[in-house]
């Protein structure tokens, strides 16, 4: 574990991640990545308890979970702070992060901001931290928002989804390359090894054709390519696993 020493704090862990969201899509899998690669983790969303997704982490002394409404408003010096308002996708889910923006402004201690956004999201301008652009994230847990948890539901759908079709990434697989370049003060716009990768996940599920608005304009970043560890059939039955677990023990 990386530690620094300042005269004033004392030893500081430069390993330790405070991370927004944390029971979300996205923030989840930050929190897991994280743990993965032996940081402490303060894992701070709302107060709701999902006790099937902390049981895939299962016992870990590294990792603390915090009700934002507990939470004291202090972040240690040298810590890296996760903000994925990638998981913003959805109305009215984790409409605090602005809140903690204006928290961290006002912190004297050096911090590191990773900024997580969909592509959606484009021209956000920050003059500090790292900033990542995804694309459509798949995987267990994928919310009821986007096309391929609806399909894998057997829902009929035609309008409401909010995938960007311009890729798609293994949520697990995105969440290790952020962390993976989160040190470096960058933006990147991340994308998939297939520019087909939607598409073709997508014809694991349906043979009917969709055609969701793409993006105007790219995020302007530095391209980072993320290597699928699975592939789209194993990745889906995953997924669908996950689902049919859910629905047992409602």
């Amino acid at each position: 574990m990386r530690k620094s020493y300042n005269k004033y704090i004392g030893v500081i862990d430069l390993n330790h991640a405070f991370v927004f969201a944390s029971q979300q899509f996205l923030g989840f899998e930050l929190c897991d990545a994280l743990l993965e690669n032996g940081w402490t983790v303060t894992a701070i969303d709302e107060n709701k308890e999902m006790k099937d997704k902390w049981l895939e982490i299962g016992r870990n002394s590294n990792i603390q979970y915090v009700p934002y409404e507990d939470w004291d408003k202090e972040i240690q010096s040298g810590c890296s702070v996760f903000l994925p308002y990638y998981d913003q996708l959805r109305e009215n889910k984790v409409d605090y992060l602005p809140e903690v923006e204006g928290l961290i402004s006002k912190f004297e201690q050096p911090l590191m901001i990773i900024r997580i956004y969909p592509n959606r999201a484009i021209n956000q301008n920050h003059k500090e931290g790292t900033v990542f652009y995804l694309p459509t994230l798949y995987g267990i847990h994928q919310p009821n928002d986007f096309l391929f948890a609806r399909l894998l539901t057997g829902e009929d759908v035609d309008s409401n989804y909010i995938d960007d079709p311009s890729g798609a990434i293994y949520v697990k697989d995105a969440a290790r390359s952020i962390i993976n370049h989160s040190s470096k003060k960058e933006v990147y716009t991340v994308k998939a090894l297939s520019s087909q990768s939607w598409n073709e996940a997508l014809s694991y599920l349906t043979k009917k054709s969709y055609s969701p608005p793409r993006m105007n304009a790219e995020p302007d970043g530095k391209e980072l390519i993320v290597k699928p560890s699975k592939s789209h059939d194993r990745i889906l039955k995953e997924q669908l696993r996950g689902i049919t677990l859910h629905e047992i023990q409602e």
